[in-house]
């Protein structure tokens, strides 16, 4: 995929928060970036069945202490060989971000290969909240063991 920025001022705070995450800086991710009642969703707001197959996914996370529980938890089981967001679009209350992950189980050492889409909703120049949408039933298969 084209990597292919919008240089608008919701892109560059959208980046600006992935990049401090990133860095492990969730201090600045979220005290320049997002809104205090910033709410994060992977997948579905409610879907007891996904989080049954992916324990941070299927509910939303609330606030910085839920969206760095969820990263926390994450990247307790995955590794991640490659995570490359390659298009930021500006829609004027969202931007949206497409992009392409490989992670890796550490303990199945099964990988999954994702294209995803992110969506940022912003409310006064600040992220206030989203959702991730990616293979779930990739991440959930690399997660079981044989």
């Amino acid at each position: 995929m084209e990597n292919t920025v919008n240089n608008s001022a919701n892109v560059r705070v959208v980046k600006g928060f992935l990049d401090a995450q990133y860095a492990g800086d969730f201090d600045t991710a979220f005290g320049s970036f997002a809104q205090p009642d910033f709410s994060w969703i992977v997948g579905s707001a409610d879907n007891e069945t996904l989080r049954d197959a992916i324990p941070w996914a299927g509910h939303t996370h609330l606030g910085k202490e839920g969206y760095v529980q969820l990263v926390t938890e994450l990247f307790s089981e995955f590794e991640a060989l490659e995570f490359n967001p390659a298009r930021f679009t500006d829609a004027g209350e969202c931007v949206f971000v497409e992009g392409n992950f490989v992670f890796r189980h550490k303990e199945t050492g099964k990988t999954v290969n994702s294209d995803f889409l992110s969506r940022f909703d912003m409310k006064d120049g600040k992220i206030i909240g989203g959702q991730f949408y990616e293979n779930t039933q990739g991440v959930a298969e690399a997660r079981r063991k044989d």
